[in-house]
């Protein structure tokens, strides 16, 4: 299988947290960005209206995930690209997040080994 992610580009981002996983991940859950981290690609998380340098990141929500039967469990991104929203390609341990400034993507959650969120407290 193809990789999804360009793991050359992926930055350990910060170290604390609880990791978002297949094991634990549910509809509603609160989360924020996490262990592995793309910072040149991966930026609906940052609140553009910020006046600060560097801007603030935001919390976001779960709102769909792809579980170990390889389902799509709630909702995807509506994206058009094939890299933002959930596709036959994807296989499990994916999370579909909506960002609080409305935005939404698609994160590894234990796919090809990397996982991307944190529960936010």
């Amino acid at each position: 299988m193809t990789n999804l992610v360009n793991h050359s580009k992926i930055r350990i981002q910060n170290t604390h947290g609880t990791r978002v996983s297949l094991s634990n991940v549910r509809i509603g859950m609160r989360v924020r960005r996490g262990f592995h981290w793309n910072p040149k690609s991966w930026r609906d998380d940052i609140d553009t209206d910020d006046t600060n340098n560097p801007k603030r990141r935001l919390s976001g929500t779960v709102v769909g995930y792809v579980n170990t039967k390889c389902q799509l469990v709630g909702e995807n991104s509506m994206q058009t690209s094939r890299f933002d929203r959930i596709t036959n390609e994807n296989g499990s341990g994916w999370a579909v997040v909506e960002w609080d400034n409305t935005k939404r993507s698609v994160y590894p959650i234990g796919a090809e080994g990397l996982y991307s969120l944190y529960i936010s407290i």
